[in-house]
C-alpha cells in the first residue's frame, strides 16, 4: 500500500498515459501490452524515444500528470486525489507542510530524484536507473 517517492512520479508520470494504459486493457484492434507499469510511465515520459527521461521530458510528462489528478482544479494534490500512499513520503514531498502538494513541490523532488538516480551522469534516467532508484527508495534486494 505504501508508495514511495519514486513511485509516486511513476504515478504522476503515468497519470497522462490513458492511451499506453489502453493497450493494456484489451481494447479492440489493440494487441495487448506485456509491459510493467514501470514501463509504461517511462516510455510515456520518454517523449523523444532516445531511451532516457531528461528533466525536460521530467517536466512535460510532470505538468500532464499533475493536471490529470488535479480532479479539483485547485493547483493542488491531496492525498485523497492520489489514493493509498504512505503519510511520511507525502510528508517528504510536501516541504512546507500545508498537506497539499504543489507543483513547484513535485518538480523540486522530481529533479532530486532525477539527480539522485542518474548513476552515470548523462543527465538523465535510463528505466534500469528508474526501476533501481524505486528498489532503492523502497529497500528492495537490500
Amino acid at each position: 500500500m505504501a508508495r514511495s517517492v519514486v513511485r509516486l512520479c511513476f504515478l504522476i508520470m503515468a497519470a497522462g498515459t490513458s492511451g499506453s494504459a489502453a493497450a493494456q486493457d484489451g481494447l479492440p484492434g489493440v494487441a495487448p501490452c506485456p509491459c510493467s507499469y514501470e514501463r509504461i510511465a517511462f516510455e510515456a515520459a520518454d517523449t523523444n524515444d532516445d531511451n532516457l527521461v531528461s528533466e525536460a521530458e521530467f517536466g512535460r510528462d510532470a505538468a500532464a500528470g499533475f493536471s490529470t489528478l488535479d480532479k479539483d482544479g485547485s493547483l493542488t494534490l491531496r492525498p485523497e486525489e492520489l489514493g493509498p500512499h504512505d503519510p511520511a513520503r507525502f510528508s517528504r514531498i510536501d516541504t512546507n507542510g500545508d498537506g497539499v502538494l504543489t507543483f513547484s513541490e513535485v518538480m523540486a523532488n522530481k529533479i532530486r530524484a532525477l539527480e539522485e538516480g542518474d548513476k552515470n551522469k548523462d543527465d538523465g534516467l535510463s528505466f534500469e536507473e528508474m526501476v533501481q532508484s524505486v528498489e532503492a527508495d523502497e529497500g528492495i534486494g537490500q
